[in-house]
């Protein structure tokens, strides 16, 4: 009687219900994983393509110039210099210099004449060595950032040295251009008679033509990584 009724019982009994087999693969996961990698790298592309071409649009003046605020800049010592500008090695012979643009500078003086000019650094060192300046270490807000270096007073005025890459002089606003090329340059406001005192209102600024395809180029790459992925 026991054996049948475990016979019976064991024959009754329904066979568990087979796992549902999962369509997530290994490869799906790896293929996933990837894709949302490549979309999030496509949609950075796409919004930095969208801020280039909006700063290309709205961003620049009428002479096509990213520019700076203008600000007062006023000095008790001869010169007034900027940090050096490292716009890299000479030896880098791969890139052209025109990825660096154009640069502009104008300076203010009023009735004082003023010049203004952009040297190798090295140049300028030599020159204004010994000599009181002060050096421009921040522009930003109103209130630029001025670090004072002690010296004398110089002997010949900036506008009779020969190493200038780019240079104006006189009263009233004064433009500098210069198509930048690689190297490291400094910019010095100076009194054209090389006086003491330095009072003035500058602005810089940077044209760089290729901006609109670089735009370009991230905004159609980020299009089509965001929509592949």
């Amino acid at each position: 009687m026991t054996d049948g009724a475990e016979q019976r019982s064991t024959s009754n009994t329904a066979p568990s219900p087979t796992r549902p087999r999962s369509n997530w693969t290994a490869s799906r996961v790896i293929g996933m994983v990837f894709a949302s990698i490549g979309g999030l790298i496509g949609l950075a592309l796409l919004l930095g393509g969208i801020a280039v071409l909006a700063a290309y649009a709205f961003g620049r003046d009428d002479d096509g110039y990213f520019t700076s605020d203008r600000n007062r800049l006023e000095s008790g010592a001869y010169a007034i210099t900027t940090e050096d500008i490292d716009l890299g090695a000479d030896e880098v012979d791969w890139a052209p210099d025109g990825i660096l643009g154009n640069v502009r500078v104008q300076v203010d003086g009023g009735e004082t004449p003023v010049f203004v000019g952009i040297a190798p650094d090295d140049d300028v060192d030599r020159y204004l060595g010994g000599i009181a300046h002060d050096e421009l270490v921040d522009f930003d807000g109103d209130e630029p950032e001025l670090v004072p270096h002690e010296g004398r007073a110089p002997r010949t005025p900036p506008g009779d040295q020969d190493f200038w890459v780019a240079e104006s002089e006189g009263s009233g606003e004064q433009e500098l251009t210069w198509d930048a090329e690689f190297g490291r340059w400094t910019a010095v406001v100076m009194n054209a008679d090389a006086a003491r005192s330095i009072d003035v209102e500058a602005d810089a600024g940077v044209k760089l033509d290729w901006a609109i395809w670089a735009g370009l180029g991230m905004f159609v790459v980020g299009l089509l990584m965001t929509a592949g992925a």
